[in-house]
């Protein structure tokens, strides 16, 4: 490793370690000042549980204006030292000079990715159940693994209506099943009581099944009826996590092919799943922002260049969350809404990049 691409990544890494502490530690003292009613009612054990799974959470906020921060101060010192001057008088073009920073910050974009889908969804889903703890009456907020008159399709076309089904025990009461419909025409209906998922699968208990053929009826009474044609799990039917920030890229696929099945519009879910991809590259383009601005700080001032950084990675934050509305509400397709900030300010990192390769 050359010696200045050694001192920028310490002077960079040291900045953004010590801004990203800090800013967690405002950011824990703040909620929870502004949660000491509730909290002051919960065991202490609970607390710090809730706490140790914000954190991620926390750190996905924190970590691009960490990395903002440090790009702006780390580099805007070299220059005010002239040894960016140094540096580029040796013959080192400036792209190969911020070339460790811009590295940084994509490689923060590739574990940031993979920490929203292997790390925030559990830890978001454990503090969701804290802070929104759900009672066996359904007073607070109703319990999202039971439900009433429960309509459900499954993937191989199967209609399953539930007057009350149950994810805790997997359990749904007074059913009605019907086979997928084939040139207009039912094939079965099953009428239990009960509809048990076991070892073996499904089975439905006390009921009757009903096979319709060549315009006959042909009615069944049974006690017991396995019924492997319902292949889905317990889980697709109903799931506690019912944010998108409790799902990884893999859940939204299968909730997103759910709903469709359904009938429901996935809207939502497609975006929020695009979104996963597009707000990963904030802390590349929070890299670009921030070295392109400091490139110059001789000129134009440390505290003029991040002011500006600052305003315009404001508005790169509020292009992001009015991209995902828009894909969300339908004014705009999941696709573009989940893009819509970066197809805005990409062309805007990338212009201040070569106007500082310029300079």
């Amino acid at each position: 490793m050359k010696i200045y691409t050694r001192l920028i990544l310490n002077a960079f890494l040291g900045l953004l370690f010590l801004t990203v502490g800090v800013s967690i530690v405002v950011f824990v003292v703040v909620d929870f000042v502004g949660n000491t009613k509730v909290w002051l009612a919960r065991p202490p054990k609970e607390v710090l549980h809730y706490y140790f799974d914000y954190l991620p959470h926390i750190l996905y906020l924190v970590l691009p204006v960490a990395v903002l921060l440090s790009s702006v101060f780390s580099v805007g010192n070299m220059a005010r030292h002239l040894e960016l001057v140094a540096l580029r008088a040796a013959g080192i073009p400036i792209l190969r000079i911020l070339s460790p920073i811009l590295f940084f910050g994509l490689l923060c974009s590739g574990v940031m990715f993979w920490f929203e889908n292997r790390i925030m969804p559990d830890a978001n889903h454990r503090r969701y159940q804290i802070s929104e703890p759900h009672s066996v009456d359904g007073d607070v907020g109703g319990d999202p693994l039971e439900k009433f008159n429960f309509f459900y399709t499954a993937s191989d076309g199967g209609v399953y209506f539930f007057e009350f089904y149950t994810g805790h025990r997997n359990s749904g009461q007074n059913v009605t099943a019907l086979t997928q419909p084939k040139r207009g025409a039912l094939q079965m209906r099953i009428d239990a009581k009960l509809l048990n998922w076991e070892k073996s699968g499904w089975v439905f208990h006390d009921g009757t099944r009903r096979v319709f053929k060549d315009g006959k009826l042909q009615a069944t009474s049974f006690k017991e009826l396995p019924y492997p044609e319902f292949r889905d799990q317990p889980k697709d039917l109903l799931d506690d996590r019912t944010y998108p920030e409790e799902m990884g890229v893999q859940e939204l696929d299968r909730r997103i092919a759910i709903l469709q099945r359904s009938g429901e519009s996935p809207r939502v879910l497609e975006t929020e799943r695009y979104f996963r991809f597009s707000s990963s590259l904030v802390n590349l383009f929070m890299a670009f922002i921030g070295t392109a601005m400091s490139v110059n700080t001789i000129k134009s001032g440390l505290a003029r260049n991040f002011g500006i950084a600052l305003g315009i990675t404001f508005l790169y934050y509020v292009a992001l969350r009015l991209g995902l509305v828009m894909g969300e509400n339908g004014s705009l397709t999941p696709l573009v809404g989940a893009w819509f900030g970066n197809l805005i300010f990409a062309p805007v990192g990338f212009l201040l990049m070569w106007k500082a390769a310029r300079v």
